[in-house]
Formats: C-alpha cells, sequence, structure tokens
C-alpha cells in the first residue's frame, strides 16, 4: 500500500472510528462478549457498553475540521473494523487524501487478537499503518478542530508538542481498582455517567517510561507522536506489546498508547510542554445547559483550538441543537 512520496516533513493524522450500530459488528461485538475466550476478571465495567461504539456523527466534523484548519496534514488514517462511514465516497477519500485502513492491517502477524472491539488494544497498534510518516498526530473521532493550526502546534524542532501538567502518582491496587469499577457501574447506572479509569491507564503508561514518583497527566486532545518512539519501543518490549493487544474489550490491565509516547518524548527531552488552555471538552453526561454555553462562546471567541465532543447523545435536546449549530457555522462541507 503506498499514497505518496515520504517526507521527514509530512505529518499524518490517524483517527480510530467504529460504527456499533451496523448489524453485523453489533452480532460479532455480542459474540465476542459471550466468549469463554474473554473471561478477564480484570475487564473494565464500562468498556463493552453500547455508548462506547455509539457513531453521532462526530467523525465527520473531525475530518472536516482537519482539512479546514489543518491542510498541510499529508494523509487522514481512518482506522477500523471493515467499515466505511457513509460520507467518505470514493470520490471524497480521492479528494480529501482520505485513506480506510482496517484493523487487519495494523495487526498483521497478531491476527490472534482480532477482532478486537478495544479502543486501548487498537490505539497499540497505529503506529504499523503502511506509509505512516513520522510525525504523525492521534485522534479520537470526537476531536475537532475549532481554529486554524500549524505544524508547530504539534511538532517543532523534532519535539511533540505536549499540553497537560505534572501530577503525583496514585497507588492503585488491585482492591482500589475492583472499588473503582464498582463505583463505575453505580455512577453509569443511577447518574448516567461513564468513567474509564484514564487516570490509571495514564499512569501505567508512566510507569512503563520509567517515571515512579509523578506522571504528566494529559487531558483529551490530539496527539502528536514520533513514530519511531513507540515503534522501537513494542520492538524492543515484544511481550509488552502483545500482552497489550490481547484484551478485545478494555481492562484495567492495560496500558495507552498515547500517554506512553507522551512519556518516552519527554524521557529524552524530546517534548516541550504547554499547559491546556486552547482545549475544551463539551460532556453530555456532566455538563449543565450554562456550561454548554460557555464553552461555546469561548470558542465562537476563538479561544479553543481544540474541542473534544463526548457524549453527545446524552445532550438536552436544544443543547444538541446548539452544538450543531457551531459546528455547521464554522466547518464548511465535505463535497
Amino acid at each position: 500500500m503506498s499514497y505518496k512520496n515520504y517526507s521527514s516533513f509530512d505529518v499524518d493524522a490517524v483517527i480510530t472510528w467504529v460504527d456499533g450500530s451496523d448489524p453485523a459488528h453489533a452480532a460479532k461485538r455480542a459474540k465476542a462478549l459471550n466468549s469463554p475466550n474473554d473471561k478477564n476478571s480484570n475487564n473494565l465495567s464500562t468498556g463493552h457498553l453500547k455508548t462506547r461504539f455509539l457513531d453521532n456523527g462526530e467523525l465527520y466534523y473531525c475530518v472536516a475540521s482537519l482539512r479546514k484548519f489543518a491542510p498541510w496534514i499529508r494523509n487522514i488514517y481512518i482506522v477500523t473494523d471493515n467499515q466505511v462511514p457513509d460520507f467518505l465516497t470514493p470520490e471524497i477519500q480521492q479528494k480529501y487524501d482520505i485513506h480506510i485502513v482496517n484493523h487487519k492491517e495494523i495487526f498483521r502477524s497478531y491476527e490472534w487478537a482480532l477482532p478486537t472491539f478495544n479502543s486501548m488494544s487498537i490505539e497499540t497498534a497505529v503506529w504499523r499503518i503502511p506509509d505512516l510518516s513520522e510525525n504523525f498526530i492521534y485522534l479520537n473521532d470526537d476531536f475537532i478542530l475549532c481554529s486554524p493550526v500549524n505544524k508547530n502546534d504539534f511538532f517543532k524542532d523534532d519535539k511533540v508538542i505536549l499540553r497537560g501538567e505534572w501530577r503525583s502518582m496514585i497507588s492503585y491496587s488491585p482492591l482500589r481498582i475492583k472499588l473503582n469499577n464498582l463505583f463505575s457501574r453505580f455512577v453509569k447506572k443511577f447518574l448516567g455517567i461513564t468513567r474509564s479509569l484514564n487516570l490509571l491507564m495514564q499512569i501505567r503508561s508512566a510507569k512503563l517510561a520509567g517515571f515512579k514518583k509523578k506522571y504528566f497527566y494529559t487531558p483529551h486532545v490530539p496527539h502528536p507522536i514520533h513514530l519511531k518512539t513507540v515503534e522501537n519501543y513494542y520492538k524492543n518490549n515484544p511481550t509488552i506489546f502483545e500482552e497489550n493487544i490481547k484484551y478485545p474489550f478494555r481492562s484495567t490491565d492495560q496500558h495507552t498508547i498515547q500517554y506512553l509516547a507522551n512519556h518516552l518524548e519527554i524521557k529524552k527531552e524530546s517534548a516541550n510542554i504547554i499547559p491546556p488552555d486552547d482545549t475544551v471538552m463539551i460532556n453530555g453526561e456532566t455538563d449543565i445547559k450554562l456550561t454548554i454555553s460557555r464553552k461555546i462562546e469561548r470558542i465562537k471567541n476563538g479561544e479553543i483550538k481544540f474541542l473534544s465532543l463526548q457524549g453527545f447523545e446524552s445532550l438536552k435536546q436544544n443543547s444538541k441543537k446548539s452544538v450543531r449549530n457551531l459546528l455547521d457555522q464554522m466547518i464548511p462541507p465535505i463535497k
């Protein structure tokens, strides 16, 4: 597979996406969930919920915003499980240099790990996309650019630009993890809030990179990654790679590639750290109308470069309309 001539100055974007409402995918997921081979007692309690596989149309705005506000990006790779988003016709894919990458491509030689319904397992293998540029930006499908950005917002002087802050490590004993899982079930059932134990994944990733007392906390933002950094780490630690891709559903035993990459870059002094002042999240499960309105105003005022749109399906109808209107006004249609 070859898309364009490689250049060390190129930057690609990688997005993972799934349409969980697809009957074929839903049936495959249900079969895997009931498989006797998936009896991992440390499965994350919210890792199999349907909300993790919903397609609310965020991918369209994610892709359109990349082409609007970051036209310098070479290729956009969308990693899927034998699916193609409806709006990505062959003509659109060719016009905007968008490429669909099947899980089988990045799990070649590791087909035993498929099928997988675990974003952390999939993320662990995205660096194996054929012809991926040395500098790439990893995004979830609910990340949306809100204003023009350039390469220096992600990569500068052979360093990655990391948004976040230092925090003291918390010890996650097996008992604490179990209690967290129980609490996650409780808040999901009674409050409708999905918890992911994201801090645990960040701390575990930091420990793998050799950090012991503090970790670099990163909010939900696009992640700049040097391909060689993760490739060299996993090639030197193949057991860690195989251990992390083996879970078909999220497990509390996993780490996360983007946070591992962050700490590896920090360790070798290949990162510039800045505060996440240009990022915002709108969360349909936790935000109220007032906070959503304030965040929308910040975006309209040009204060925000990166929006993470989570739990869109949980937004009240008037808030959904406000967010849709914002996105439609801000991002021109792909055609």
